[in-house]
């Protein structure tokens, strides 16, 4: 079975010092993830570490229609529109990969 599907697969540690940026980012990238052809959106938050310091407590897989179009978004006005949002509602830089499967 061959797969052809493209995922944009989101690592991130909320600032829950400022959950208020927080929100307001998902509520704004969402929908710019979307405009580029992202879909079956799906959040994980951590329940427990078990294994490793990686410290992860945030994960989201979109799904794209090819790994273009994610370089597409990244690039946009819209996207690069929320830098300084995406600095404070993050503990640190947000992990962004294009995952394809195996």
């Amino acid at each position: 079975m061959i797969y052809n599907n493209t995922f944009l697969v989101v690592n991130a540690i909320p600032n829950a010092d400022d959950m208020a940026s927080f929100q307001s980012y998902l509520s704004q990238i969402v929908v710019i993830f979307k405009q580029f052809g992202g879909s079956g959106m799906q959040r994980w938050k951590t329940a427990e570490q078990v294994m490793g310091h990686g410290g992860i407590k945030a994960m989201a897989v979109f799904e794209f229609p090819s790994a273009q179009s994610v370089k597409d978004m990244m690039a946009s006005e819209e996207f690069n529109a929320l830098n300084d949002l995406r600095k404070k509602a993050y503990k640190q830089e947000v992990d962004l990969m294009i995952c394809e499967a195996l």
